[in-house]
């Protein structure tokens, strides 16, 4: 029970970016989705994040060769309100930045920001820009 119980504490922001930056293929696109919601009764303050990380070998004459998922993870949270506004203040500040890596939809109760990266330098170049982001959703596990 110790072992699982250790593991549930994974970092999953600094998880990813260590992988990225200790891989060795160029061509790792990662999908990462952070959704925050208040539609439920038994958890007011709720949010999903998805993240899914694949590999590909390619060539250009030939189409692609082989795709391999990586990984594919994802956690659910109930939060504060505290930490809802803050994690949601973060997310809103962006929406007018969009661009093609950066999809934010907002409906009555959910608010979903989908970052996706094709290859290596873009998926370092999301860390940077949304470091803040993934620190306090990564604070949130002691």
């Amino acid at each position: 029970m110790t072992f699982m119980n250790n593991t549930a504490n994974i970092k999953q922001f600094q998880l990813i970016k260590f992988i990225n930056e200790n891989c060795d293929d160029d061509h790792v696109m990662s999908k990462i989705s952070i959704t925050l919601r208040r539609d439920k009764i038994e958890a007011p303050y709720y949010m999903i994040t998805k993240i899914k990380l694949s590999s590909c070998i390619d060539r250009h004459e030939n189409g692609l060769i082989h795709a391999m998922d990586v990984l594919n993870h994802h956690r659910r949270y109930n939060l504060t309100e505290e930490n809802y506004n803050e994690i949601k203040s973060l997310m809103v500040v962006v929406d007018g930045n969009k661009t093609d890596q950066v999809k934010i939809s907002k409906k009555d109760k959910q608010l979903k920001m989908v970052l996706m990266s094709r290859n290596d330098d873009e998926l370092r170049n999301i860390f940077k820009d949304f470091q803040e982001l993934f620190d306090k959703i990564d604070n949130l596990i002691d």
